[in-house]
């Protein structure tokens, strides 16, 4: 028992310690940091730096290291226990401000690079979640806070990093999160300047950072980090998944998407697509990304607050966020289809991956994203979703992807429709009471990969209306259930369950039934 004891706290501290270092870069005195000194709400000494850092059209030569959790570079900033609001108008960078005390817990240390591999990991990282750019890192300071107490909590700690990296004239700002102890105070996480500021506060409900959770969160798809670009060249804060090529198709300007124009409930043009695209038994040429989150065939969609499927409507429809949008004055939405090339590449092999019971090379790919668009009215909002079609000429599948999801009390639908609704999807039948957890998204999913919903939508052979498939269940129950309450209490929840995994069940029905006693 004592062998079996020892051994598990063993490998619990080796977890914990590999959690870190995995986002981590190098700290610490095996990276050779230098330590600040125990004080409470104290700072570095000026540090000064190897290479000119540019932050918002200013360049930094020094910078100090502020032990409540931030770096500023004109002064060091001796903030108490409550942490002001961004934004403040100061060059700031708060990877975690909050009333911190490393006197007796703790340590707090910092380091610079401008060769070895720390640099070759930068740019990997960098042209990684920043596909635009093309960018080699020249420069990287790396600033610690490992296992540092709250005051008065000292038995409390949490540990976070901020990375700054530059090449000098692009820059990016990593803020990584180790285990982060549930605080008693208010936080603060982001950054500010005069020209720009972003706060974490905006991509949470009631503007209430979720710090315990900060080492499951990202904007960039890698758990635990978020990445910011900060020079004037580049894009800026953003809440989504914007940047991260991790779940998302190409899409933008640099994967020569077609941009639609800027109105409050309008739609693109008819677009013509390049092969037809089967979609439950019926083939279609042509296609329409309306701005509200949805796509349609036969005619454009202007209508902004959405019907719950089933609709038993007249018209097919694909649905990945069918929501209230206005990209007049924020964010983009774009569209472009590929019968050639890497996207192909990767959508059969998507495809093969979830659903392995088809061999599938597809022939076509269709990418629509709405990237950072708010919602109407609330133009602060920034919301980031795409979907894709993906054909052969005889089977179709349609992948939708999110990043980050702004808070809303409007009504929103996700799923798919069909004529008559003979097949339809909606995932409202996933979550409690039927309401969407559309803030969380970005970490849901059917197949299990975060941020990722994916089905099929097409008959499996033309001439037949279903793949008939039979099932018998052995249920036992308590009680003496009637024909209809099996429907409702066995069949459909079974349904649901394998409509999460992309399959449509919309017509499941009970064939026959024998009871037994037990």
């Amino acid at each position: 028992m004592m062998t079996a004891l020892s051994l598990t706290l063993i490998m619990m501290a080796m977890s914990g310690s590999a959690t870190a270092l995995g986002i981590f870069y190098p700290f610490g005195s095996a990276a050779g940091d230098t330590f600040s000194n125990r004080s409470h709400n104290g700072s570095s000494p000026l540090v000064p730096l190897l290479r000119l850092f540019p932050f918002f059209g200013g360049a930094f030569q020094q910078i100090y290291v502020n032990h409540n959790g931030y770096l500023t570079f004109d002064q060091s900033l001796f903030q108490g226990a409550s942490p002001s609001q961004f934004p403040l108008f100061l060059n700031i960078i708060a990877p975690f401000w909050a009333d911190l005390d490393n006197r007796e817990k703790g340590n707090i240390s910092y380091q610079q690079y401008t060769t070895g591999d720390v640099l070759q990991n930068a740019t990997q990282d960098i042209n990684s979640y920043f596909p635009n750019v093309n960018f080699t890192a020249t420069w990287v300071f790396v600033a610690t806070w490992d296992r540092v107490a709250y005051f008065p909590n000292s038995g409390t700690e949490t540990t976070f990093q901020v990375v700054l990296i530059s090449d000098s004239n692009l820059s990016f700002i990593f803020m990584n999160y180790g285990d982060i102890a549930p605080p008693s105070m208010e936080v603060e996480i982001g950054y500010d300047n005069w020209e720009a500021h972003g706060s974490l506060r905006t991509c949470y409900p009631n503007n209430t950072i979720d710090v315990v959770n900060l080492h499951s969160s990202s904007n960039i798809n890698v758990r635990g980090r978020w990445a910011f670009a900060t020079s004037l060249q580049s894009e800026g804060f953003s809440c989504g998944y914007s940047s991260a090529p991790g779940i998302f198709y190409p899409f933008g300007s640099a994967a020569g998407d077609t941009f639609s124009f800027r109105s409050d409930d309008g739609s693109s043009p008819l677009i013509p697509l390049l092969p037809s695209f089967p979609y439950f038994g019926r083939t279609y040429q042509q296609i329409y990304v309306n701005h509200n989150g949805d796509l349609t065939f036969n005619q454009p969609l202007f209508q902004y607050v959405p019907n719950e499927f089933p609709e038993n409507s007249t018209r097919d429809i694909i649905a990945p966020f069918w929501i209230d949008l206005d990209n007049r004055g924020k964010g983009s939405i774009s569209y472009q289809q590929y019968t050639t090339g890497d996207v192909l590449q990767n959508a059969t092999r998507d495809v093969n991956s979830y659903f392995p019971n088809v061999t599938f090379t597809a022939t076509w790919v269709f990418v629509a994203t709405w990237d950072r668009v708010a919602y109407f009215p609330n133009t602060g909002t920034e919301t980031t979703f795409q979907v894709v079609l993906i054909s052969d000429s005889n089977l179709s599948f349609v992948f939708m992807n999110y990043g980050a999801i702004a808070p809303t009390l409007q009504k929103a639908q996700i799923g798919y429709d069909t004529i008559g609704s003979s097949h339809h999807v909606s995932l409202r039948t996933f979550y409690p009471n039927n309401t969407i957890d559309v803030v969380n998204l970005h970490s849901s999913s059917n197949i299990n990969v975060q941020g990722r919903w994916a089905f099929a939508t097409s008959l499996r052979s033309e001439g037949a209306s279903y793949d008939v498939v039979g099932v018998k269940l052995k249920v036992s129950s308590a009680e003496n259930l009637s024909e209809d309450e099996i429907e409702e209490r066995i069949l459909k929840p079974f349904g649901d369950l394998l409509k999460k995994r992309g399959i449509d069940v919309s017509d499941i029905r009970l064939r026959r039934f024998y009871k037994t006693e037990l």
